[in-house]
């Protein structure tokens, strides 16, 4: 297995990535003998820098730089996401109730504006797609019906009118925690808001584990990924998955992230 580690190389997208992050996943690569490849993207561009393209390359970085991954690279085994999985459209179908947004509608700001809600109306909305096009947060329907027009006027082809958006009632979240899950076993995890605000501390709850692994034994959208659970009222749910190839670390631990990440995709890149 050894062997097989030392194939596997990291293209880290260096822009985009706090320089703390940076050296933990430098670190993390030494020590496990594998390299650590840094690469500028610009942002915004349609082309990817010169770098040795391998079936072991693991990537990491910005949507942008997944983004080209994703469509520009024949064998993107290390990009660990599919577009039409990683949706919450597939979460709440596979997931249901455990899911925050379960009852939430999976809508386009066509849709949206047809509802008609009184101006005041407080919405929860988010993108339906995991490519980051605009924040999860809660607006006003009059500001989203300004947004709305905004959109109409202009061309953007990643945000449109047609976009799938997920429109809810606000929630009371207390708390918010990432997860790192390899083969279905939470390997790191990291708290990163409660109540509302940024609060970046190492680990989580073992009933938060807990919830996560059983959760993954119904369901999981890939073999390396990340799950983002809440406590609200006295009830976990799953917020939402992501691509590890783009999520932001807060304070888990990267040497573990790095180290099983690597050994479970070495085994499967040859």
């Amino acid at each position: 297995m050894e062997q097989a580690i030392n194939t596997v190389q990291w293209i880290v997208q260096k822009n985009v990535t706090s320089p703390n992050d940076l050296e933990g996943l430098r670190e993390a690569c030494k020590l496990i003998n594998v390299n650590c490849i840094e690469l500028n993207i610009i942002p915004f561009t349609n082309e990817l820098p010169a770098f040795e393209i391998k079936p072991c390359n693991i990537y990491y970085g910005s949507t942008t730089f997944t983004g080209l991954i994703y469509n520009h690279v024949p064998d993107r085994k290390g990009l660990f996401f599919d577009p039409l999985i990683f949706s919450m459209e597939n979460y709440i179908e596979q997931w249901g109730k455990h899911m925050l947004n379960s009852e939430a509608s999976v809508i386009t700001f066509k849709e949206l504006m047809e509802r008609g809600y009184d101006g005041e109306k407080m919405l929860f909305i988010r993108p339906n797609n995991d490519d980051k096009s605009f924040s999860c947060e809660v607006r006003m329907f009059s500001e989203i019906a300004g947004w709305y027009k905004q959109l109409a006027a202009i061309e953007n082809s990643g945000l449109n009118l047609d976009t799938k958006i997920v429109v809810s009632e606000p929630y009371n979240i207390q708390y918010e925690w990432r997860l790192w899950i390899v083969n279905k076993q939470v390997i790191a995890a990291s708290k990163y808001r409660e109540y509302f605000k940024l609060t970046k501390e190492a680990g989580c709850p073992d009933s938060v584990i807990a919830f996560a692994e059983d959760r993954c034994e119904e369901y999981t959208p890939h073999d390396i990924f990340v799950m983002d659970i809440c406590l609200c009222g006295d009830t976990y749910y799953i917020v939402e998955c992501g691509c590890m190839n783009g999520a932001g670390f807060y304070k888990a631990d990267i040497s573990t992230i790095v180290s099983y990440v690597t050994a479970h995709f070495a085994k499967s890149c040859q």
